[in-house]
């Protein structure tokens, strides 16, 4: 009789990868932006469309994203809210006082490639947020269990801040959000050994991304 096979090492097969990974990259949502209060200091207009999943972005300010992508995630894999009407949808507002307010419905593509779309970042400096004025954060990848999705490799370094996502997963932008807003005011964790240093790991248990935040003085 053949030996029972170990999950563990089915989870690590080509063919289970291949799969899953088939299943992940389907999935995405539509973003409107349907009303802005004001003036939104990131850009957003209303009747503005973005195509996000769990890992893209796509250009749409950091924080709304980092608020909205749990949800995101959660439509991605068959989940809903009791509080919305319809399926595989739901309203939110983002954290600035509720300034822009989006719908976000999820989707299905027909491709197994990662959604992965690049928008040019925003200057937002000189906008009345001082630690942003002061400080630059990165991200730089330290190590990678298996392999990353999103494509991230040992040595990548990226900048970003609480509205720019940059080319990062946003998985890890997620991740990382509470860590670099700590940073940005000039603060610092006391585990860490050095005070402009934040290290962390992606929520991806199987495929663990690790990286570390680094705080630099605006030159």
């Amino acid at each position: 009789m053949d030996k029972e096979k170990d999950p563990r090492e089915i989870e690590t097969t080509p063919d289970f990868f291949k799969e899953v990974i088939s299943a992940i990259n389907k999935q995405y949502a539509e973003l409107t932006i349907t009303e802005v209060e004001g003036k939104c200091p990131y850009g957003h207009k209303e009747g503005e469309k973005f195509r996000i999943s769990a890992m893209n972005s796509d250009g749409l300010c950091g924080s709304l994203y980092a608020a909205i992508e749990p949800s995101v995630f959660t439509l991605d894999y068959g989940g809903n809210y009791p509080w919305e009407h319809k399926t595989k949808y739901f309203k939110y507002a983002c954290p600035e006082m509720g300034k822009v307010k989006v719908e976000v419905r999820h989707k299905e593509k027909e491709d197994i490639r990662v959604l992965k779309t690049k928008k040019p970042a925003v200057d937002m400096t000189g906008k009345g947020y001082a630690g942003i004025d002061k400080y630059r954060i990165f991200v730089e990848i330290l190590g990678i269990e298996r392999h990353c999705t999103w494509g991230h490799r040992v040595g990548h370094k990226f900048e970003i801040d609480p509205f720019n996502v940059g080319n990062v997963c946003g998985c890890l932008y997620w991740s990382a959000y509470r860590f670099m807003n700590v940073l940005f005011e000039g603060a610092s964790l006391p585990w860490e050994a050095e005070e402009n240093i934040i290290h962390g790991m992606c929520p991806d248990i199987h495929n663990q991304v690790i990286y570390r935040l680094i705080r630099e003085e605006r030159k």
